[in-house]
C-alpha cells in the first residue's frame, strides 16, 4: 500500500498543531559535558525520510521536503521546502536508556507553540537517527512506537553530506 501523502494544507496542519516543529526540535540538542559526543555528531543538516504520528506512517517525498540544521551550540532550524518554519533549542541525556531529549520551540513562522517544551527520546546511528516525541504533553515516551491516539510521532532523518 502507498504511503499517504502530505498536501501543503497538510503540512500547513502539522504545522499549526506542532508536530513538524515538536519532531524537528527532536534534532538539535543543547551540549553539556556529559552529551559533547552525540551533539556534535548531531551537527549539519538532516532529511526527514519517515514520520509515523499517532499510527500513521508517512514517508512521502512530501515529508522529504522537511530538513532540520542543527547547530553544535544546541539551537536548531526547521525548514519545508527551504522555508524556515520554526526555531528552537533543545537538550539530551545520553547517559539514560533510551537517550532522552527535551525540545523547546522558540520561533515560530505563526506564532503557535512558542516556548512549548516536548519530551522524548532517541538513537543516533551514523547516517541516520531517530527520534520519539510525546506531542501532546503527555509523559516522555520509553520506546519508538506511535499507535493510534498516542500522541506519538517517530522521526527518522538521515543526513545530508
Amino acid at each position: 500500500m502507498a504511503a499517504p501523502r502530505f498536501s501543503q494544507k497538510s503540512l500547513a496542519h502539522l504545522m499549526r498543531t506542532g508536530l513538524i516543529a515538536s519532531a524537528a526540535t527532536l534534532l538539535s540538542f543543547a551540549a553539556t559535558a556529559a552529551d559533547a559526543n552525540d551533539h556534535e555528531a548531531m551537527a549539519g543538516t538532516w532529511r526527514v525520510i519517515s514520520l509515523d504520528a499517532n499510527g500513521t506512517l508517512n514517508d512521502s517525498e512530501d515529508v522529504r521536503k522537511i530538513t532540520v540544521v542543527n547547530k553544535p551550540n544546541g539551537d536548531w532550524t526547521l525548514l519545508v521546502d527551504g522555508n524556515t518554519i520554526a526555531k528552537g533549542t533543545s537538550s539530551i541525556d545520553e547517559a539514560t536508556n533510551p537517550k532522552t531529549v527535551d525540545l523547546t520551540t522558540t520561533e515560530t513562522t505563526d506564532g503557535n507553540n512558542v516556548g512549548r517544551t516536548y519530551e522524548g527520546i532517541y538513537d543516533l546511528g551514523e547516517k541516520t537517527r531517530r527520534v520519539c516525541l510525546a506531542m501532546d504533553g503527555g509523559e516522555r515516551p520509553t520506546q519508538f512506537f506511535s499507535a493510534a491516539a498516542s500522541g506519538h510521532v517517530v522521526v527518522t532523518y538521515e543526513k545530508v553530506e
